[in-house]
């Protein structure tokens, strides 16, 4: 089975069902490595970008485990309970409550990231990107931290933003050569750590929602990667759901 290029179903989601189901029948059992980037591009058709958020979402969900130097591997299928679902894509998703009281923390032209962003993303070849911290507060109360990348090829007005241009977003949307057309989201509890203890007035042991968001073109091309950390104890999200007929 091959992703249809024509199928409306983003491509990176169809390479996650079919290597999914490979795992599921037991053509690829527990603990065998399967193919490499590479092997899989040429056997799919398909852009390592798309094959690594394929892969990505099978590791974030249990079913493969990537080990340093050696590959990566089919873990045991895990037990969980929940319900698959697509959402529409909204407004609101850009940035959880884009209005109100933010301030820019940090605003500048970054040449390296870290590992978690590079496997996010995906490779980004000139490695010159916007990054963007701003924190938004409630009551005067720091709620949450807001960590954006933007590849600078994408969009080299981004540096001309501010918060009297509008909506950040929308300024992105409005400039960049690249459309935005799908926004996948992983959300994960994790702790404060001491530098965003700091921004948001907590303890660095604090539990926050962690909101990870990676902004696509058609192409499945990273557009920008926003990260959200918020303060557990401040903070809820609301979604907004389609049925997909």
């Amino acid at each position: 089975m091959q992703p249809d290029k024509l199928d409306g179903e983003k491509l990176y989601v169809q390479l996650t069902n079919i290597l999914l189901a490979r795992i599921r029948s037991g053509e690829w059992r527990t603990g065998r490595q399967i193919p490499t980037e590479e092997d899989l591009c040429k056997g799919f058709g398909v852009s390592k970008i798309t094959v690594r958020r394929a892969i990505n979402n099978l590791v974030m969900e249990g079913y493969l485990e990537k080990i340093q130097g050696k590959g990566t591997f089919v873990r045991q299928s895990p037990s969980r309970t929940g319900m698959p679902m697509k959402t529409s894509l909204i407004e609101s998703v850009f940035l959880p409550g884009d209005s109100g009281d933010i301030s820019v923390v940090e605003r500048k032209v970054v040449h390296s990231v870290d590992d978690e962003v590079i496997r996010r993303m995906g490779p980004v070849i000139d490695r010159d990107l916007f990054y963007l911290e701003r924190i938004q507060s409630a009551e005067g109360v720091p709620v949450l931290v807001n960590e954006v990348y933007v590849p600078l090829r994408v969009c080299p007005e981004i540096m001309g933003w501010d918060p009297e241009s509008g909506p950040f977003f929308e300024y992105l949307r409005e400039r960049a050569s690249t459309k935005i057309t799908a926004v996948s989201q992983t959300v994960e509890v994790g702790k404060a750590g001491e530098r965003l203890a700091g921004l948001l007035n907590c303890r660095p042991t604090s539990a926050c929602m962690v909101i990870h968001r990676l902004f696509t073109s058609a192409g499945d091309l990273a557009v920008a990667y926003s990260m959200t950390t918020a303060r557990g104890d401040r903070f809820h999200l609301d979604s907004e759901y389609s049925l997909i007929r």
